[in-house]
């Protein structure tokens, strides 16, 4: 493909995205250089961290088009659990509640599996030609890999996860039961014990066809009715809850923010993680209220602290 039609596709990409193709050219050159890292605290458990790679503004609006105008418009699996509009991991956990046998796999290094080659593949699939598929995967990328915390990722991880999720699908199918996806986390259930060894090796087989491995220290057999936690909650009964030491961890939490505003205020994302995370599994219950009461005390006195400093 000669010069001047790449540049015909570059400005085409351009205007669809709605950006100057100076703009974009500047990214696609060095992707690498627009990217922060920070630590948050996880969903499943707020008082630890996962590590996120995120986009500075400039690309991080580009993302943003690639996501709304391009990733949004074809449909993901419905055992596809994470990063769904509409789903979230109380649904994905309220999946194995009722006292069923539950196997769960882990696909070891998922983001970084999913490679610039795989990202290009999929933007051809959407019939981008080779060129505009390798601007748009390079606009997706971090060191050649899709980003935790980049907009596009959790979108390109499903997609590229669809042909996947049907195969797992079809497998669970054959051994009448139900499977799930939650990002890395793979799931077999149903209402009763099963021969989990041998579906461990099959489920292996399919996630190394598809070019990933299993990280085999995560892998679990939960028979049906024993105390389990999956997706950091207990689900053996009827219906999801935080596991009784986290909710000890939460309880010492707020009571040291009650009385330390100094570490209240050091801690305030910490905290709004534990109170978001708690509403969503056990709702506005005389915990949440206490909790909130006292997260809403710091930011009152975050303002009033800053009124006085004046």
């Amino acid at each position: 493909m000669g010069a001047a039609e790449d540049s015909l596709d570059l400005e085409d990409i351009s205007s669809f995205l709605g950006f100057a193709p100076q703009h974009i050219f500047y990214l696609v050159e060095n992707p690498d250089d627009f990217y922060t890292t920070i630590r948050i605290p996880k969903n499943s458990n707020p008082l630890s961290f996962r590590t996120l790679d995120i986009p500075y503004s400039e690309l991080k609006g580009v993302q943003r088009a690639i996501n709304r105008k391009i990733l949004q418009n074809y449909a993901l699996s419905d055992r596809a659990f994470s990063y769904v509009s509409g789903k979230s991991i109380y649904d994905a956990a309220k999946e194995f509640c009722g006292g069923k046998a539950v196997l769960k796999m882990d696909i070891r290094d998922f983001f970084p599996s999913i490679t610039g080659q795989r990202v290009v593949g999929l933007y051809k699939s959407f019939g981008f030609s080779e060129s505009v598929a390798y601007i748009l995967s390079q606009l997706s990328l971090r060191n050649n890999c899709i980003a935790q915390g980049a907009p596009t990722s959790p979108a390109i991880s499903n997609l590229i996860m669809r042909r996947f999720d049907r195969q797992m699908k079809k497998l669970a199918t054959s051994w009448e039961m139900d499977y799930l996806r939650y990002s890395d986390d793979i799931f077999f259930y149903k209402d009763k014990n099963f021969n989990h060894p041998r579906l461990a090796q099959l489920a292996t087989q399919i996630i190394e066809h598809n070019g990933f491995s299993v990280n085999l220290a995560k892998t679990r057999f939960h028979p049906r009715g024993l105390p389990r936690i999956t997706l950091g909650l207990l689900t053996h009964g009827d219906k999801p809850r935080i596991p009784g030491p986290a909710r000890k961890q939460y309880r010492a939490a707020f009571h040291r923010a009650s009385r330390d505003f100094e570490w209240a205020y050091a801690n305030e994302a910490r905290l709004k993680g534990i109170l978001e995370w708690y509403k969503n599994i056990h709702g506005k219950d005389d915990a949440f209220n206490h909790y909130s009461a006292i997260h809403k005390n710091i930011n009152t006195l975050k303002i009033h602290t800053s009124y006085r400093s004046r």
